[in-house]
């Protein structure tokens, strides 16, 4: 998800039942007198959206990493240097850039039909897939509705968290649906489609296995992954992420089946860093095709522009060109600063992932994050 919030499911388990302990107001230490200008920019975003706690990379010719307030309200530890987050939407970037590389393959065909890929799949009240393309998914272009209200939300959600909900379940629902009739309209839904035109074209056992062989291992990204079904844990250090239903309810431990190929990534800030640096610089696709990625339509909300699995944000020095992600318990802002063209060329600049342990309660809290992201991209050293 973007920076909005996603209904979402799922049930209790045996293993982990019951609901979550709720915690009071999070715990922000306060910034050192020697804290330097991003630092204490991250810790006023903290204090004044009432995150738990954030940790935020910036890689450009040094790599800096700052964290913020705890990463486990219980105890008071403090946030990992090298914490493991889950990412949400940023999931689609990656998601996207497989897609295009079957395109710049000739496996695939932008402004095809989706029937041409899914024969039989989109029929429905929601949408025809014999009149969406490739690109109207990719692009949130295609009207086709989001199956968000088939999940409970808050408290509902937090306590049946561990109900697995199959992504053909998903899309049966969404097509069931009203389609929307904005000419741009987020959806997760396009998102489990093109997850599931990956493994039809490549005929691989899962688009986690793509985006792996294609992505991940190329760029030694050691601790990006998508989890199995029924992978609930986080792999590796990680702060607890938070539900605000309100109170703090733990919800580090989920199934993500409900995201699918639309945001169920665990990645570092570095390696999504890594991953767009890579990117918009031509590492994953050729430059015919990463034009095309780069196109955007006007988009609304949190976004500025969307291009085909890539967002863009307006900053004081230029563009935020990346993928935001929202889903419960985690948030992230990342992408690359565009400053525009000169002399034909692209003027890239640092990379920037940031996440915060819980969902942004409204376009305020968003662009107090967008502020933190400005100060670490635009801001003199």
């Amino acid at each position: 998800m973007r920076f909005r919030r996603l209904a979402t499911m799922t049930m209790a388990t045996t293993a982990l039942c019951g609901l979550a302990p709720t915690f009071g107001p999070a715990f922000v230490p306060a910034a050192r007198a020697s804290s330097t200008p991003l630092q204490r920019e991250l810790d006023g975003a903290v204090r004044d959206t009432g995150m738990p706690g954030a940790i935020m990379t910036r890689a450009g010719r040094a790599e800096v990493t700052v964290r913020s307030g705890v990463g486990d309200v219980r105890t008071g530890r403090p946030v990992p240097r090298h914490a493991m987050v889950r990412v949400g939407s940023t999931t689609k970037a990656f998601v996207a850039t497989v897609v295009l590389q079957l395109v710049g393959e000739g496996r695939v065909a932008l402004d095809a039909p989706v029937e041409t890929y899914l024969p039989g799949v989109v029929r429905g009240r929601g949408g025809d897939g014999r009149t969406i393309t490739v690109r109207q998914l990719l692009q949130h272009t295609s009207g086709l509705p989001d199956p968000g209200t088939l999940l409970p939300s808050g408290r509902a959600w937090a306590e049946r968290r561990f109900r697995h909900r199959d992504r053909g379940e998903l899309i049966r629902y969404a097509l069931s649906l009203e389609p929307t009739t904005a000419r741009w309209s987020y959806t997760n839904t396009g998102y489990l489609l093109l997850g599931e035109l990956i493994e039809k074209v490549t005929k691989a056992r899962s688009w986690r296995d793509e985006v792996a062989r294609r992505i991940v291992r190329p760029l030694g990204l050691r601790h990006t992954y998508s989890p199995e079904p029924s992978e609930y844990r986080i792999r590796g250090p990680h702060p607890r992420g938070y539900l605000r239903a309100p109170g703090l309810i733990d919800v580090t431990e989920q199934d993500t089946g409900y995201l699918d190929a639309a945001g169920d990534m665990v990645s570092t800030p570095a390696e999504i860093d890594r991953f767009f640096g890579a990117l918009l610089r031509g590492r994953l696709l050729r430059p015919a095709v990463l034009a095309e990625m780069r196109r955007t339509v006007p988009a609304s909300g949190a976004v500025d522009e969307y291009g085909l699995g890539l967002e863009v944000n307006r900053l004081s020095c230029g563009d935020l060109v990346g993928h935001a992600g929202q889903m419960h318990g985690y948030s992230m802002l990342a992408g690359v600063l565009d400053r525009g063209r000169a002399r034909g060329r692209a003027r890239l600049g640092a990379a920037v992932a940031l996440s915060v342990t819980a969902e942004p309660a409204d376009m305020d809290d968003f662009r107090r994050i967008l502020k933190v992201a400005d100060t670490a991209l635009c801001a003199r050293p």
